[in-house]
C-alpha cells in the first residue's frame, strides 16, 4: 500500500471507529504529516482524495471536517465488498444534487411519464474505491417525499419510498456492463470517458409489479481485489 493510500486508510479507520465523528475538526496537515511520517504534499493528496469521496470538507481558514454519512450494510445491499483480507469495507455515501428535468432516455422508458427527478450521488467504498450513482423517480413520486434534507438523501432511498409513500420495492432487475462512461459519470469519478468503466443498471419494482425507480451506478477502472457480497 502506498504511503498515500496509509494515511487515507488511517483517516477511514478513525471514522470507522468512532474516534472522528461527522463535524470534528481533523488536525493540521502538518500534525497530519508528522504524526504518519509522511511529506505535507502526501497529506494533502490524501486529504483531496478523501475530498473527493465526500468523506471530509476543507474550509477556508477554518480546517478539515469530517462529512462523510457512513450507512448499514442494508442501505447498500447491492452494492457490498469485502478486501483481499476478507474485511467488509464500510460504505459512505455523499449527496451531489437533486436535479428536475424532463428529458427523456432509458429511465423515461421505463418509468413513465413525462418529469422527473435525478439525484446524483457518490458513494465511498472504504476510501477504496469511489461510485457515482444517478437514482431516477418520477416528479409526482419525490413531490410526495415532502422536503429531503442532505441526511434523508444520503440514507436509503428504497426505504424512504416504503416509508414515506408505502410503495415498497419488491423486486430489482440488474444489469452489468463495461462500457465508455458518459460525461457527468467521468467528471464526478475523475475518470477519462475514453477508458472503459463498469456501469451497474438497476430497475425497481413495487406494488403490482409497477416501475419504482430507475439508477445506474458507475465505476472508473480500480486496481482494488474486492469480493462482492451478497
Amino acid at each position: 500500500m502506498s504511503k498515500l493510500a496509509s494515511v487515507a486508510d488511517a483517516i477511514i479507520r478513525h471514522i470507522e471507529s468512532g474516534s472522528l465523528r461527522a463535524g470534528d475538526k481533523l488536525p493540521s496537515e502538518g500534525e497530519l504529516a508528522a504524526s504518519h511520517g509522511v511529506s505535507v504534499g502526501t497529506i494533502q493528496k490524501a486529504l483531496a482524495r478523501l475530498v473527493h469521496s465526500g468523506l471530509i470538507t476543507r474550509e477556508q481558514g477554518r480546517g478539515t471536517f469530517v462529512s462523510g454519512t457512513q450507512v448499514a450494510p442494508a442501505d447498500v445491499r447491492y452494492l457490498r465488498f469485502r478486501d483481499a483480507e476478507n474485511k467488509e469495507l464500510t460504505s459512505y455515501v455523499h449527496a451531489r444534487s437533486v436535479k428536475r428535468m424532463k428529458r427523456g432516455g432509458p429511465w423515461s422508458a421505463f418509468l413513465g411519464g413525462e418529469d422527473f427527478v435525478r439525484i446524483e450521488r457518490t458513494i465511498s467504498i472504504g476510501g477504496r474505491v469511489d461510485l457515482y450513482s444517478e437514482f431516477w423517480l418520477r416528479e409526482d413520486h419525490f413531490a410526495r417525499l415532502g422536503d429531503l434534507d442532505r441526511v434523508s438523501l444520503e440514507k436509503n432511498l428504497r426505504e424512504l419510498l416504503g416509508q414515506r409513500l408505502a410503495l415498497p420495492t419488491l423486486r430489482v432487475d440488474q444489469w452489468i456492463r463495461f462500457a465508455a462512461l458518459p460525461a457527468a459519470a467521468a467528471r464526478e469519478l475523475q475518470s477519462s470517458t475514453d477508458a472503459p468503466g463498469f456501469i451497474m443498471e438497476l430497475r425497481g419494482y413495487t406494488l403490482r409489479d409497477q416501475p419504482l425507480y430507475y439508477q445506474c451506478v458507475y465505476s472508473g477502472p480500480f486496481s482494488e481485489r474486492l469480493v462482492v457480497m451478497s
